[in-house]
Protein backbone atom coordinates (compact mmCIF):
# COMPACT_ATOMS: atom_id res chain seq x y z
CA UNK A 1 0.00 0.00 0.00
CA UNK A 2 2.75 2.81 0.64
CA UNK A 3 4.07 1.51 -2.10
CA UNK A 4 1.20 2.09 -4.34
CA UNK A 5 0.42 5.73 -2.71
CA UNK A 6 4.21 7.56 -3.32
CA UNK A 7 3.51 6.06 -7.13
CA UNK A 8 -0.32 7.88 -7.19
CA UNK A 9 1.08 11.33 -5.97
CA UNK A 10 3.74 10.89 -8.22
CA UNK A 11 1.85 11.08 -10.70
CA UNK A 12 -0.57 14.07 -9.89
CA UNK A 13 3.21 15.92 -9.08
CA UNK A 14 3.82 15.41 -12.95
CA UNK A 15 0.64 16.51 -13.98
CA UNK A 16 0.14 19.24 -12.18
CA UNK A 17 3.91 20.33 -12.09
CA UNK A 18 5.58 19.65 -15.44
CA UNK A 19 9.13 18.39 -15.26
CA UNK A 20 11.93 20.89 -16.14
CA UNK A 21 12.31 18.75 -19.65
CA UNK A 22 8.59 19.27 -20.31
CA UNK A 23 8.59 22.40 -19.99
CA UNK A 24 12.07 23.14 -21.63
CA UNK A 25 9.92 21.77 -24.85
CA UNK A 26 6.96 23.92 -24.47
CA UNK A 27 8.75 26.91 -24.50
CA UNK A 28 11.05 25.81 -27.31
CA UNK A 29 8.02 25.39 -29.62
CA UNK A 30 6.64 28.53 -28.92
CA UNK A 31 9.65 29.94 -29.86
CA UNK A 32 9.95 29.13 -33.18
CA UNK A 33 6.63 29.54 -33.70
CA UNK A 34 7.05 33.16 -32.37
CA UNK A 35 10.12 33.15 -34.63
CA UNK A 36 8.13 32.14 -37.90
CA UNK A 37 5.35 34.20 -37.42
CA UNK A 38 8.10 37.12 -37.43
CA UNK A 39 10.25 35.90 -40.46
CA UNK A 40 6.72 35.88 -42.37
CA UNK A 41 6.02 39.75 -41.24
CA UNK A 42 9.21 40.82 -42.72
CA UNK A 43 8.99 39.30 -45.84
CA UNK A 44 5.48 40.69 -46.07
CA UNK A 45 7.12 43.65 -45.56
CA UNK A 46 9.93 43.71 -47.92
CA UNK A 47 7.89 42.73 -50.27
CA UNK A 48 5.76 46.05 -49.97
CA UNK A 49 9.36 48.27 -49.46
CA UNK A 50 11.62 47.01 -52.45
CA UNK A 51 9.36 48.26 -54.58
CA UNK A 52 8.76 51.31 -53.29
CA UNK A 53 12.67 51.97 -52.95
CA UNK A 54 12.77 51.44 -56.87
CA UNK A 55 10.01 53.69 -57.66
CA UNK A 56 11.78 56.19 -55.02
CA UNK A 57 15.31 55.79 -57.20
CA UNK A 58 13.17 56.36 -60.33
CA UNK A 59 11.56 59.27 -58.99
CA UNK A 60 14.49 60.91 -57.95
CA UNK A 61 15.77 60.80 -61.48
CA UNK A 62 12.54 62.56 -63.19
CA UNK A 63 12.56 64.96 -60.13
CA UNK A 64 15.88 65.68 -60.59
CA UNK A 65 15.93 66.35 -64.66
CA UNK A 66 12.75 68.11 -64.54
CA UNK A 67 14.59 70.35 -61.87
CA UNK A 68 17.24 71.04 -63.91
CA UNK A 69 14.96 71.60 -67.17
CA UNK A 70 12.98 74.02 -65.17
CA UNK A 71 16.08 76.27 -64.17
CA UNK A 72 17.28 76.37 -67.62
CA UNK A 73 13.89 77.16 -69.14
CA UNK A 74 14.35 80.45 -66.66
CA UNK A 75 17.54 81.49 -67.86
CA UNK A 76 16.51 81.18 -71.62
CA UNK A 77 13.57 83.66 -70.74
CA UNK A 78 15.28 85.83 -67.61
CA UNK A 79 18.28 86.60 -70.19
CA UNK A 80 16.28 87.84 -72.26
CA UNK A 81 14.52 89.72 -69.88
CA UNK A 82 17.27 91.37 -67.76
CA UNK A 83 18.93 91.64 -71.34
CA UNK A 84 22.01 90.55 -69.94
CA UNK A 85 23.83 86.74 -70.64
CA UNK A 86 23.60 84.66 -67.94
CA UNK A 87 25.10 81.00 -67.03
CA UNK A 88 23.99 77.31 -65.79
CA UNK A 89 26.88 76.29 -63.87
CA UNK A 90 27.22 72.38 -63.45
CA UNK A 91 29.94 70.71 -61.65
CA UNK A 92 30.28 67.18 -62.24
CA UNK A 93 32.37 66.51 -59.11
CA UNK A 94 30.02 68.01 -56.45
CA UNK A 95 26.71 66.90 -58.31
CA UNK A 96 25.09 70.45 -57.80
CA UNK A 97 24.56 73.10 -60.44
CA UNK A 98 23.81 76.97 -60.22
CA UNK A 99 23.55 80.08 -62.31
CA UNK A 100 25.37 82.93 -62.77
CA UNK A 101 24.62 86.67 -64.40
CA UNK A 102 26.95 89.31 -65.78
CA UNK A 103 26.69 92.32 -63.77
CA UNK A 104 25.66 95.35 -65.07
CA UNK A 105 29.28 97.01 -64.79
CA UNK A 106 30.94 97.68 -68.03
CA UNK A 107 34.23 98.07 -65.74
CA UNK A 108 34.40 94.56 -64.43
CA UNK A 109 32.32 92.19 -66.95
CA UNK A 110 32.28 89.57 -64.11
CA UNK A 111 29.68 86.52 -63.87
CA UNK A 112 28.32 86.49 -60.16
CA UNK A 113 25.50 84.58 -58.18
CA UNK A 114 21.97 85.20 -59.33
CA UNK A 115 19.74 85.92 -56.32
CA UNK A 116 16.44 84.50 -57.14
CA UNK A 117 15.46 81.66 -55.20
CA UNK A 118 15.13 79.45 -58.67
CA UNK A 119 18.79 80.21 -59.34
CA UNK A 120 20.11 79.39 -55.85
CA UNK A 121 22.83 76.73 -55.86
CA UNK A 122 21.14 73.27 -56.31
CA UNK A 123 21.89 69.64 -55.78
CA UNK A 124 21.03 66.35 -57.66
CA UNK A 125 19.19 63.99 -55.51
CA UNK A 126 21.16 61.83 -53.10
CA UNK A 127 20.57 58.79 -55.71
CA UNK A 128 21.23 60.65 -59.15
CA UNK A 129 24.21 61.83 -60.49
CA UNK A 130 26.01 63.45 -63.64
CA UNK A 131 27.02 61.00 -66.22
CA UNK A 132 28.54 63.50 -68.86
CA UNK A 133 27.66 67.18 -70.36
CA UNK A 134 28.20 67.43 -74.09
CA UNK A 135 29.23 71.35 -75.16
CA UNK A 136 30.54 71.88 -78.97
CA UNK A 137 32.60 73.03 -77.78
CA UNK A 138 34.40 71.07 -75.53
CA UNK A 139 33.04 67.86 -76.27
CA UNK A 140 31.82 65.26 -74.00
CA UNK A 141 33.11 66.07 -70.33
CA UNK A 142 32.95 63.68 -67.24
CA UNK A 143 34.19 65.58 -64.87
CA UNK A 144 34.65 69.40 -63.19
CA UNK A 145 33.19 72.51 -63.82
CA UNK A 146 31.68 73.41 -67.09
CA UNK A 147 28.92 76.13 -68.49
CA UNK A 148 26.54 76.54 -70.70
CA UNK A 149 25.89 80.58 -71.48
CA UNK A 150 21.91 82.02 -72.21
CA UNK A 151 22.14 85.15 -74.18
CA UNK A 152 19.91 88.48 -74.60
CA UNK A 153 19.50 88.02 -77.82
CA UNK A 154 17.00 85.11 -77.25
CA UNK A 155 19.45 81.80 -78.29
CA UNK A 156 21.68 79.51 -75.78
CA UNK A 157 24.79 77.27 -76.02
CA UNK A 158 23.49 73.96 -76.93
CA UNK A 159 23.41 71.50 -74.06
CA UNK A 160 23.11 67.80 -73.25
CA UNK A 161 23.19 66.62 -70.14
CA UNK A 162 23.03 62.74 -69.17
CA UNK A 163 22.02 61.68 -65.35
CA UNK A 164 21.87 58.08 -63.80
CA UNK A 165 20.55 56.71 -60.62
CA UNK A 166 21.56 53.96 -58.45
CA UNK A 167 19.58 51.61 -60.61
CA UNK A 168 21.65 52.71 -63.65
CA UNK A 169 18.31 54.25 -65.35
CA UNK A 170 19.21 57.33 -67.52
CA UNK A 171 17.67 60.45 -68.52
CA UNK A 172 18.82 62.99 -70.58
CA UNK A 173 17.99 66.69 -70.89
CA UNK A 174 18.79 68.94 -74.38
CA UNK A 175 18.39 72.37 -74.89
CA UNK A 176 17.89 73.83 -78.40
CA UNK A 177 20.18 76.54 -78.98
CA UNK A 178 17.36 79.03 -80.94
CA UNK A 179 14.23 78.11 -79.10
CA UNK A 180 15.72 77.80 -75.92
CA UNK A 181 12.92 74.43 -75.21
CA UNK A 182 13.95 71.61 -72.94
CA UNK A 183 13.41 68.30 -73.42
CA UNK A 184 13.97 65.91 -71.38
CA UNK A 185 14.06 61.98 -72.67
CA UNK A 186 13.89 58.46 -70.31
CA UNK A 187 16.85 57.29 -71.47
CA UNK A 188 20.38 58.20 -72.78
CA UNK A 189 20.50 59.94 -75.88
CA UNK A 190 23.51 60.53 -77.93
CA UNK A 191 24.27 64.00 -79.30
CA UNK A 192 24.53 62.31 -82.58
CA UNK A 193 20.91 61.88 -82.47
CA UNK A 194 20.08 65.53 -82.38
CA UNK A 195 16.72 65.33 -81.04
CA UNK A 196 16.04 64.04 -77.16
CA UNK A 197 12.24 62.41 -79.02
CA UNK A 198 11.93 60.71 -81.90
CA UNK A 199 8.36 59.32 -83.33
CA UNK A 200 8.91 55.81 -80.94
CA UNK A 201 10.35 57.36 -78.33
CA UNK A 202 8.81 61.25 -77.15
CA UNK A 203 10.04 62.57 -74.13
CA UNK A 204 8.69 65.82 -72.18
CA UNK A 205 9.28 69.29 -72.26
CA UNK A 206 9.66 71.26 -69.09
CA UNK A 207 6.27 73.14 -68.90
CA UNK A 208 4.38 70.21 -67.15
CA UNK A 209 2.63 69.10 -70.59
CA UNK A 210 3.73 65.05 -70.70
CA UNK A 211 4.01 63.81 -74.44
CA UNK A 212 4.77 60.56 -73.62
CA UNK A 213 7.36 58.51 -71.49
CA UNK A 214 8.91 55.61 -72.72
CA UNK A 215 9.45 52.64 -70.32
CA UNK A 216 12.53 51.32 -72.58
CA UNK A 217 15.88 52.84 -71.11
CA UNK A 218 18.35 52.36 -74.23
CA UNK A 219 21.91 51.57 -73.85
CA UNK A 220 21.45 51.00 -70.41
CA UNK A 221 23.46 47.96 -70.47
CA UNK A 222 26.39 49.64 -72.65
CA UNK A 223 26.64 52.21 -69.83
CA UNK A 224 26.17 50.19 -66.84
CA UNK A 225 29.57 48.22 -68.17
CA UNK A 226 31.02 51.33 -68.91
CA UNK A 227 30.70 53.01 -65.66
CA UNK A 228 31.05 50.31 -63.50
CA UNK A 229 28.84 49.15 -60.40
CA UNK A 230 29.89 51.94 -58.60
CA UNK A 231 28.29 54.88 -60.73
CA UNK A 232 29.35 56.67 -63.20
Amino acid sequence: MPTSTRTASSEVCDCVFPSAATRSDAARGFTLLELSIVLLILAIAVSFIIPRLRNADSAALTSGAARLATTARYLYEEAAFRRRPMRLNLDLDKQTYWVTVLKDDPEDPEFVLDDSPLARPTALPASVVFVDVVLPALGIVHEGLVFAQFFPEGYADPLVVHLTNSRHEFATLAIEPLTGRTRVADAYVDLDARRVADARDRGHDDGGGTQGRSSMLRRARDRRDAMGAGGP
